[in-house]
C-alpha cells in the first residue's frame, strides 16, 4: 500500500471563492445601512417637526400664536427658544437654513408683521427627498 502525503490546507481557488463571497455580502450590508441611515434621519426630522408643532400649540394664548413673529412673505420666526433650537437642528440636518424653501425648514403664518398669528404652517425637507408638513 502506498501512503499519500496530504497536508491540510486550502487551495488558492478555495480562498478566492471565500473572499469573493465575503465581498458580496459586505456590499449588500453597506447598501442596507445607507438606506436605514436615511430612514432614521427622516424619522428624526419628522419627530422634530412634530415637537415644533407641539411647542407652538403649547404657546397658543387662546386667540393667537403669540410666539410667532411674521416677516416677509409670511415667513415666521419664533421668540420661543425651544422652537428656535428645534428649527435650527432640522435645518442643520438638511444642510439648509431656517426659512430656506429649497432645503431646511420654514414656518409660515397668516400675519407678516405682528406677533398675533391665528394660523401657521411648518414644513421641512426630508433627506430621502420630499417634504414633511
Amino acid at each position: 500500500m502506498k501512503r499519500i502525503n496530504k497536508t491540510g490546507g486550502f487551495t488558492l481557488i478555495e480562498l478566492l471563492v471565500v473572499i469573493a463571497i465575503i465581498g458580496i455580502l459586505a456590499s449588500i450590508i453597506l447598501v442596507s445601512l445607507n438606506s436605514a441611515r436615511s430612514k432614521g434621519n427622516d424619522a428624526r426630522i419628522q419627530a422634530e417637526v412634530n415637537q415644533v408643532r407641539t411647542q407652538l400649540e403649547a404657546n397658543y394664548n387662546g386667540s393667537a400664536y403669540a410666539n410667532l413673529v411674521g416677516g416677509a412673505n409670511n415667513l415666521a420666526t419664533s421668540t420661543d427658544s425651544n422652537v428656535t433650537k428645534l428649527v435650527g437642528d432640522i435645518a442643520s440636518m438638511n444642510s439648509g437654513s431656517y426659512g430656506n424653501t429649497g432645503s431646511g425648514v420654514a414656518i409660515y403664518n397668516d400675519q407678516n408683521t405682528a406677533a398675533s398669528s391665528t394660523k401657521y404652517a411648518i414644513f421641512a425637507s426630508l433627506k430621502s427627498g420630499g417634504y414633511f408638513c
